[in-house]
């Protein structure tokens, strides 16, 4: 459990990253349950209710989204139950709560993120970006209808992930996306051009992602770099359906 030494309710962007920056024991309050699994005390916590940013928003050429919209909302919003095959409701409904993030289907979607302080960028560039704090505005992402799916491996049905594997089809081409590496999710390029060139070769495959899977305590680099073949010739086979 975690201890606030004051809590603030900003009712500005500006005052919000204002009393973020002021001190890096400063937090954002979200869903909380990183924080809730340490123990440790910080000195602001900062809730975000009062910044309107709770809305799904489609437009001709984007969805926008707010940085505090719910899961809920997310997975029982009508127009995107039927976007992308569902892809967000449905992989919603396989995180372990509500609270935790998945970056894979925002990877796979081509998204962008609204930053206070950086502005927009692709989650992409943002995942790999050295920015330690910002204030996320809002999740842009490009309203076109792609055929998608995403598979979530698990020890038990409430556990962490121990992989996923998120892939795309347009026009007949690949996007290939492996969350819990188990670094942050990444967009496999060289398995998504191999995959597109020559066909899915698991041989190839294994020896593509050699350098970006590892172990960690739920699972070792051996048995996760089989399980992610197997999960994505399972994924590619679910596309070929469509």
């Amino acid at each position: 459990m975690f201890t606030l030494r004051d809590f603030k309710s900003p009712e500005t962007l500006d005052e919000a990253y204002e009393l973020l920056m002021k001190s890096k024991m400063n937090k954002i309050l979200g869903g909380c349950h990183f924080l809730k699994a340490g123990c440790r005390s910080y000195n602001v916590g900062i809730d975000l209710s009062k910044l309107d940013l709770n809305y799904i928003n489609v437009e001709d050429d984007e969805i926008k989204i707010g940085a505090t919209t719910t899961y809920r909302d997310l997975e029982y919003n009508d127009f995107l139950k039927e976007f992308c095959d569902g892809i967000i409701p449905k992989s919603l409904k396989r995180i372990v709560s509500t609270q935790l993030r998945n970056t894979a289907q925002v990877l796979l979607l081509d998204a962008k993120v609204r930053l206070y302080n950086n502005g927009v960028m692709s989650v992409e560039e943002f995942l790999n970006s050295d920015i330690k704090k910002d204030l996320l505005v809002e999740v842009m992402i490009p309203n076109k209808d792609v055929h998608c799916t995403q598979i979530v491996q698990r020890i038990c049905c409430k556990d962490f992930p121990i992989a996923i594997v998120a892939v795309s089809k347009i026009d007949e081409k690949y996007k290939v996306v492996f969350g819990a590496r188990p670094q942050k999710a990444m967009v496999m390029r060289d398995v998504s051009d191999e995959i597109n060139a020559t066909g899915f070769d698991r041989e190839k495959t294994l020896e593509l992602i050699d350098e970006y899977i590892g172990s960690n305590n739920k699972a070792k680099k051996k048995y996760r770099k089989l399980l992610f073949v197997g999960l994505l010739e399972k994924a590619l086979g679910e596309l070929q359906c469509l």
